[in-house]
């Protein structure tokens, strides 16, 4: 059967204003963007119009963590698909408000939604194999109560390919970050670290990126845990540590940090178990909370800068975004294990750090609803390029 071919020239025959939703692995909240995409002659350009972050609250972050980390009903999971539609659209009226701009004036709406399991190997279930990713959404939900298309469910059409289903920034990063004249890494740290490899030279069909291993996640977690809080402003929690030198080795030795791309992760591996694992064993004697922060924020520098070193030796310069880029000590530990490097974050070169990924789904519907591939098979090893994501109209 032959597929049913978006109209192309239409879509990108003028401006068009798309909002993208990303919700990460940090649970810290709604990142959103608002953002004019153009075509000129076949080159992408982007405006960002507006960007707005909406904080869980409490009661949320809790509930959307059990989902990660317990099992759970299916009831529970269904009511939270939808749930979560009505935080994005709280935030996207609230954004529209701020912007000045009405949702009539809305071409599209691209969402993430929320990661609760990630799981792109093959894996038995019943009497086959299978590969599975699952992003808490309902984008028809969200079109109808909007009247606005939306693009949901990005990850999974590359998974079905044999793709990690992830990274799926590197498409904006080739567009957007891309230097002729030097080595680039554009570094997200989220919940989880992810590069995409950018050589002066890349072909968009050359390009490498993956995931690194942690990023805010077990950092977070350990704030939240002894100090009931959700993440350590500027590192100074763990500024005021001191390394545990048999829990750094332990981690440096995680197969995961060492395995060649491509490679995603999640909280799968990254987990609430197999952190308080290790907080058990080295945590057991009086050791200060803080060395806990410190190591993990250690071990995170060093797994980044590790896969950094090994499979782009030569970068120039690694233009960091994601909440980590706010953390000041992180970025310090980064430049001690990458010193030849320039570290920028991406505010130094004009788009936030607050809400790059945001911006990067609003560049996938953009494309989505253009027709226009979104992944990249050597990035994510999936058979061929895809039409990401599963379209609503209301």
């Amino acid at each position: 059967m032959k597929s049913t071919i978006l109209n192309t020239g239409e879509w990108l025959s003028k401006p068009r204003i798309v909002i993208g939703i990303m919700s990460g692995t940090s649970l810290d909240g709604v990142d959103i963007a608002i953002a004019r995409f153009d075509n000129n002659n076949g080159k992408h350009t982007f405006t960002q119009l507006h960007e707005y972050t909406q904080e869980f609250s409490r009661p949320a972050f809790v509930q959307f963590k059990r989902l990660i980390e317990e099992p759970v009903t299916i009831a529970e999971v269904c009511d939270a698909s939808v749930f979560l539609m009505q935080l994005y659209q709280a935030a996207i009226e609230t954004a529209c408000q701020q912007a000045n701009i009405s949702i009539q004036e809305i071409d599209a709406i691209g969402i993430h939604g929320q990661t609760v399991w990630h799981s792109p190997k093959p894996h038995e279930y019943i009497d086959t194999q299978l590969r599975s990713t699952l992003q808490l959404a309902s984008g028809s939900s969200l079109a109808n109560t909007l009247g606005c298309t939306v693009v949901s469910d990005f990850r999974t059409a590359d998974v079905a390919l044999g793709g990690e289903g992830a990274p799926l920034v590197p498409i904006f990063d080739y567009h957007f970050l891309k230097d002729d004249s030097q080595q680039t890494v554009a570094l997200n740290i989220g919940g989880i670290a992810n590069v995409t490899l950018l050589p002066a030279n890349a072909s968009l069909d050359s390009l490498i990126a993956f995931d690194t291993g942690p990023g805010n996640v077990w950092i977070d977690a350990t704030m939240m845990y002894y100090y009931g809080k959700r993440y350590d402003t500027n590192g100074n929690t763990a500024k005021a540590g001191v390394l545990i030198p048999q829990m750094l080795e332990e981690l440096q030795a995680l197969p995961f940090i060492h395995q060649a791309p491509p490679k995603s992760t999640g909280r799968e591996l990254f987990s609430h178990e197999n952190l308080h694992f290790l907080l058990n064993k080295y945590m057991r004697i009086a050791r200060p909370p803080e060395d806990a922060v410190a190591t993990l924020t250690e071990f995170t520098a060093w797994s980044i800068a590790h896969n950094i070193n090994t499979f782009a030796p030569d970068t120039q310069r690694v233009i960091v975004s994601g909440g980590g880029a706010r953390n000041t000590f992180l970025l310090d530990k980064l430049s001690h294990y990458s010193p030849t490097t320039q570290i920028l974050t991406s505010n130094d070169i004009g788009i936030s750090i607050d809400a790059k990924e945001a911006l990067c789904f609003a560049y996938l519907t953009y494309r989505t609803l253009a027709g226009l591939h979104s992944n990249i098979p050597s990035v994510t090893g999936a058979s061929k390029t895809a039409v990401l994501g599963s379209i609503s109209i209301p």
